[in-house]
């Protein structure tokens, strides 16, 4: 899969050490990676954390060096594997299933066709559509609109906590009910079209 066009230039800039860059792949990939990263923590500002971290990372380890592969796919991966060593240090549970499909997943889409991964989207919507209520309107606010958990509270007339819950449970459902890979789609997939 050849890259994108706002991909290559990130990868231009960053090869060049241009810090512009960094503005860019904020604006491309935070909030997905964000998002992505709460699969595995409570905190969206552990979450926040650990994605600047990652950019930070990628910046003072790569700059003004030859980058080669999907910048995409390296930007989840060092999340991921963030995320869990942040979980490890603080000895909480995660989902390790899921740790096991990822770098397999970010691999493989870049090899997947087209008909297949519009049938796995449509695994999980069928998916989705199965939540109950208040767990699949939290996941859909949070995943597909980037709602903060707190304007969802708010819209719902719920606390933070309600939230996070109804969050979780629905990640668990979906956990369950999918393949590692297609759980991961929710992830991935959707934040590609937001560029």
């Amino acid at each position: 899969m050849v890259p994108d066009v706002k991909e290559s230039t990130i990868i231009r800039l960053l090869e060049t050490g241009d810090e512009r860059c960094m503005k860019m792949m904020f604006d491309t990939y935070y909030q997905a990676l964000c998002t992505y990263v709460m699969r595995y923590l409570i905190s969206m500002e552990d979450a926040e954390d650990i994605v600047q971290t990652v950019f930070i990372s990628l910046w003072n380890n790569k700059r003004g060096q030859e980058f080669s592969g999907s910048l995409r796919a390296y930007l989840f991966g060092a999340a991921s594997k963030a995320s869990l060593q942040f979980m490890r240090d603080r000895g909480k549970a995660y989902f390790v299933d899921i740790e096991l499909h990822v770098d397999d997943f970010l691999e493989e889409m870049s090899r997947d066709n087209e008909v297949e991964l519009e049938k796995m989207k449509e695994y999980l919507y069928a998916a989705i559509e199965d939540l109950p209520a208040n767990p699949k309107k939290v996941l859909t606010a949070i995943v597909f609109n980037n709602t903060p958990y707190k304007m969802v509270a708010e819209e719902m007339g719920i606390s933070v906590n309600t939230v996070k819950t109804y969050y979780a449970r629905a990640l668990q459902a979906l956990r369950k009910s999918l393949d590692g890979k297609t759980f991961c789609l929710l992830f991935l997939s959707f934040f590609s079209s937001k560029k």
